[in-house]
């Protein structure tokens, strides 16, 4: 049950960089729809088989959480630092500016 935990973690984290957050409905009852009947095929009682499921279940959202922290961080890192001057127009701009204003 560890390794199906471990994929539904990853793709949970995976589905977070393109759906939005409804998409762990389906993802969280299929992973538990899974898990149990794993369980119970391999001959667990049905108290351990909906621990394991309820496991299995909440690692997309869990996963889900871990991808938007990533995109948002990784987004962060990209965007472009603000300018260190508190200036907002640039040298070339101001040149322009001062060569129009001189008479020919």
């Amino acid at each position: 049950m560890i390794s199906a935990a471990i994929f539904s973690f990853l793709a949970g984290a995976v589905l977070a960089w393109a759906f939005r957050v409804w998409i762990l409905v389906p993802l969280t009852l299929l992973a538990l729809l899974f898990g149990f009947v794993v369980d119970i095929a391999s001959d667990a009682t049905v108290l351990d088989a909906f621990g394991h499921a309820l496991l299995v279940g909440m690692a997309p959202q869990f996963g889900y959480a871990f991808g938007l922290i990533t995109r948002s961080t990784l987004t962060g890192l990209r965007a472009p630092m603000r300018p260190k001057s508190p200036r907002s127009a640039s040298v070339a701009v101001l040149y322009k500016k001062n060569a129009m204003k001189r008479p020919h």
